[in-house]
């Protein structure tokens, strides 16, 4: 099935796709079949989660547990997305998912200072935007204007939370690469990002515009990425919690991940 034939005037939305989903989980059965059963992990590990203690909301493991819901819709959506040939929408969840991981990492290796740069980049995106509030004029001069003038004159610069920075804390930093390569893939409106949609003549004369439905390895290469992201946290959200049954079958899902077989580069 070419599913670029089917695309018709609704595009992904159109019943095409949807009827292109059997045959595009089947190039890559293997692939979808151990991301369904990280899924599955990764919900059993928020199940657990939500039945214990709740810990105080901005120790370690107050974060981790909602770093871990957070990371269930996200890795859901990069399924739901890739099984309909959206690879640069999917990747683009794959980098959040990346991310998270990041995140998780950095609190099981450096919590301390992990928390204290999350905290800051909180309150940095609260100063960027009262600042951005007052440079536009976007609330009229007055005793509210007074006030937020006040609030930004009260803070000093406040740094935000890097996403390289946070890497470094803990042992995923060589993932950095990928999310390096998925944000100029995908997440990004870059030159490569907007690669997707040429065609180019074959004497290089010029070029037409094509639609961007992933082909096998696109697809094969944007699961890997988000399972390996999937694992790294679900194996350290689990080990932050104490859940020992969770962190055994991430281990096996780590495992068999290892065996699959090699993706093209993104």
């Amino acid at each position: 099935m070419d599913l670029n034939e089917v695309f018709g005037e609704n595009g992904f939305l159109g019943e095409g796709i949807a009827n292109g989903i059997d045959h595009i989980r089947a190039e890559n059965a293997d692939w979808f079949k151990i991301a369904e059963d990280v899924n599955a992990a990764l919900m059993r590990a928020a199940k657990v989660a939500t039945g214990t203690a709740k810990p105080r909301s901005m120790s370690p493991e107050g974060v981790a547990m909602r770093l871990l819901f957070r990371s269930c819709g996200t890795f859901q959506g990069v399924i739901l997305l890739t099984e309909r040939g959206m690879v640069a929408e999917g990747r683009t969840l794959a980098r959040s998912l990346i991310e998270n991981a990041f995140c998780i990492a950095a609190l099981t290796d450096n919590s301390d200072t992990f928390i204290k740069m999350f905290k800051e980049d909180s309150e940095a995106s609260r100063h960027r935007q009262r600042k951005f509030i007052d440079a536009n004029n976007l609330i009229a001069a007055g005793a509210k204007r007074d006030q937020l003038k006040a609030a930004i004159d009260a803070i000093d610069k406040i740094e935000t939370m890097s996403p390289k920075k946070v890497a470094e804390l803990g042992p995923m930093v060589k993932l950095y690469l990928a999310y390096q390569r998925l944000s100029d893939d995908s997440a990004h409106p870059s030159a490569r990002a907007l690669e997707r949609h040429v065609r180019a003549n074959a004497d290089r004369s010029g070029w037409n515009c094509k639609w961007c439905i992933g082909d096998q390895g696109e697809t094969a290469a944007t699961l890997n990425h988000t399972i390996l992201a999937a694992l790294a946290i679900g194996v350290g959200v689990t080990q932050l919690l104490k859940d020992m049954n969770g962190n055994a079958e991430f281990g096996d899902l780590s495992e068999r991940f290892q065996a699959m077989p090699p993706v093209p580069v993104v």
